[in-house]
Parts: C-alpha cells; sequence; structure tokens
C-alpha cells in the first residue's frame, strides 16, 4: 500500500515569523496536531503539539516567541509513492506523530498523521511472513 492510499489530511501552514500562539490558534482552528513552517511554498520546518508544550513548559513566551525558533527545521518527508509500512517503521523509530507529504517536486501537498497511517494498517495488515521451518 502506498501513502497515496491514505487519507492526507490538509496542509496548515504558517510563516516562521507566526509566533508560537498564532500556530496554536491555526492548529485548533484546524483540529490538527502539526503545522508546515513555510515560505513562499517552500517547507522550511514543521511545528508540533509536542513543540508547543515544550515551549510553554521552558517557559517560553507563546506570543513572543517565532515559530522559526521553535520549529523542527528540515523534517523527515514522505511522498505520495512511498510504501506505507516503510513510512510507519520510519515514524516510529524517529518518534514522530506527524510527517508531511511532498510531490515529486517536494512542494507539500498535505500532512500524514500517526493515527492515519495505524487505521490504514489495521484495515490492510501486511501479509504474514511465511515460517521457512514448514
Amino acid at each position: 500500500m502506498q501513502v497515496s492510499e491514505l487519507p492526507i489530511y490538509p496542509l496548515v501552514s504558517v510563516t516562521p515569523d507566526a509566533t508560537l500562539a498564532q500556530v496554536a490558534g491555526r492548529m485548533r482552528v484546524a483540529d490538527c496536531g502539526s503545522a508546515a513552517v513555510m515560505r513562499d511554498d517552500k517547507l522550511l520546518g514543521i511545528i508540533t503539539e509536542r513543540d508547543l508544550v515544550q515551549a510553554i513548559a521552558d517557559g517560553i513566551n507563546p506570543r513572543q516567541t517565532s515559530a522559526g525558533v521553535f520549529m523542527s527545521a528540515d523534517p523527515v518527508t514522505a511522498s505520495p509513492a512511498d510504501d506505507v509500512a516503510v513510512i510507519a517503521l520510519r515514524m516510529v523509530a524517529l518518534g514522530i506523530r506527524h510527517l508531511p507529504v511532498v510531490d515529486a517536486a517536494g512542494k507539500p501537498i498535505g500532512m500524514l498523521s500517526a493515527r492515519s497511517l495505524a487505521a490504514a494498517l489495521e484495515t490492510h495488515p501486511a501479509p504474514a511472513a511465511s515460517d521457512p521451518a514448514g
């Protein structure tokens, strides 16, 4: 199964100069757990719920700190042609729950979540490996 067969959430994007409070507001309105940090259609980074919690726990003022300061720069991405099982393993290995999906030109087209991956793998489980011993 390929990433293109999964529900890919619409991309919520912010600019690097948006404050963390503005990012949180955009995520709340969109009911999503992450936002792509972009400039001129180029993906610069990603801000997740975890990043916002960490910033607040660290005493950062979310009304004065920009997304560019707290984003995870150069995030790992997926393409629509990627194998879902490979992407799921990559997300687990990296400890991430959100992955931008980019087209062949590298332009972000949506966001893949661990939740949508888990649902897809639950409804389309990988074939069981055969036992070579018989």
